[in-house]
């Protein structure tokens, strides 16, 4: 199983070497982003360049850092490493439909999986970004290899939808809101729809799902499942479309949230006046556009780490060290990153894997990664920090209109 062309890492330093351990695995997103630009420093680290055409894209260790407990937490102390598989977003989602992203993301588990019961220390893997289509949320690697033991795994959908959830409450958003879940048969959308019925008490919830192709009702039908589900959470309208376009103008939706798989644009002329959206794609749904005056967008699902918890910061890349990689600041890092790392710190043994959580999943986190250190990020609008004082004013006033 263990094959070390898969595997391209520096030596773990002794102290580190017999820690728990966290494989987090992920591709790259797109130009222009920091984390992309972080990686291309890595490259040149080991001399290497992003693959092109077909040659086989071998794994880097992009992030290497030790994580200490909280005093009084009852975590332990993890070793986290982060591989990239150094392929752009939509070609790594192209490449998850014809299977080849299923190789990549299996050589790499494997190796890892390998690699820590070689070592004899405890194993969490995560998925993240278009790593989960590929592997199917963690539930196509379980299945193919249902002997494997000795590891814990976690898509991380859950953390990040825990962390959404934390933004909401923090932005002030009140009871008899009105909400919109674009992506909502995907894993992260399903479980939100549920969750805000349960915990929000919506005056109403608008599912917005993709279309299907002519003479289909594939994508139609899980929506009208999903209805029901949210409906069983709690006492709540459920409306679904699948036109994005106009569904969220002509539900006024107060507060829209964008979970689909990257591969999407939100434009500003496709959200009413007044709206607080929630943009939780990795590469972001949401682009810079004047468009966008009166209404907010908040780059959401990613978690702000206690910087005594990591003591190193997140690494050192070509000399410097790291406290951003991208997510939305410093010591800021993506919900299914954070999730996993607090699944090793508080030694889960269990796998969260496939597209229907169940909502008490969500009850882990908020136990959890609290104590791990790891909250909702601070506010954060195409680039612009704001405060939270901020945001609930602007709900406030699109309550009042």
């Amino acid at each position: 199983m263990e094959n070390s062309q898969f595997l391209l890492r520096r030596d773990r330093p002794a102290e580190w070497a017999k820690l728990p351990r966290v494989t987090f695995v992920s591709n790259s997103l797109l130009p222009g982003y920091r984390s992309s630009e972080l990686l291309e420093g890595r490259l040149r680290e080991f001399g290497r360049i992003l693959p092109s055409g077909d040659e086989y894209p071998s794994p880097v260790l992009w992030l290497q850092f030790p994580v200490v407990p909280l005093e009084g937490s009852g975590g332990n102390a993890v070793l986290v490493e982060m591989y990239i598989i150094p392929v752009m977003a939509p070609r790594f989602i192209r490449a998850s439909i014809s299977g080849q992203g299923w190789e990549w993301c299996r050589n790499l588990a494997c190796s890892a999986i390998a690699e820590a019961r070689k070592d004899g220390v405890a194993h969490v893997l995560g998925w993240g970004a278009a790593t989960k289509m590929a592997v199917d949320h963690g539930a196509k690697f379980l299945a193919e290899y249902p002997l494997l033991e000795g590891f814990a795994s976690t898509h991380g959908d859950v953390g990040t939808s825990y962390l959404v959830l934390e933004s909401i409450r923090r932005a002030g958003v009140r009871q008899g809101s009105r909400f919109a879940v674009i992506g909502a048969n995907g894993a992260i959308g399903d479980l939100l729809s549920r969750a805000l019925a349960q915990q929000l008490e919506p005056e109403s919830i608008l599912l917005v799902g993709k279309q299907d192709k002519r003479g289909e009702y594939k994508n139609l039908h899980r929506l009208e499942e999903l209805r029901q589900r949210v409906q069983n959470a709690g006492d709540v309208d459920v409306c679904v479309s699948q036109d994005k376009t106009r569904a969220c103008i002509d539900h006024d939706s107060h507060v829209i949230i964008v979970g689909t798989n990257g591969d999407m644009t939100l434009s500003p002329d496709e959200v009413p006046p007044g709206a607080l959206v929630f943009d939780i794609t990795a590469p972001a749904a949401c682009r810079p556009d004047p468009g966008w005056e009166g209404k907010l967008v908040l780059t959401a699902g990613c978690g702000k780490i206690a910087s005594e918890i990591c003591p190193l910061g997140f690494g050192n890349i070509e000399g410097q060290k790291i406290y951003d990689v991208g997510a939305g600041g410093d010591y800021v890092l993506w919900g299914c990153f954070g999730e996993t790392i607090a699944s090793a710190m508080f030694s889960r043994k269990d796998h969260v894997a496939g597209r229907l959580i169940p909502l008490s999943e969500l009850d882990w986190c908020k136990e959890y990664m609290p104590r791990a250190g790891i909250e909702a990020q601070p506010p954060v609008s195409f680039g612009r920090e704001l405060e939270w004082e901020e945001v609930s004013n602007f709900v406030r006033q699109r309550y009042n209109d």
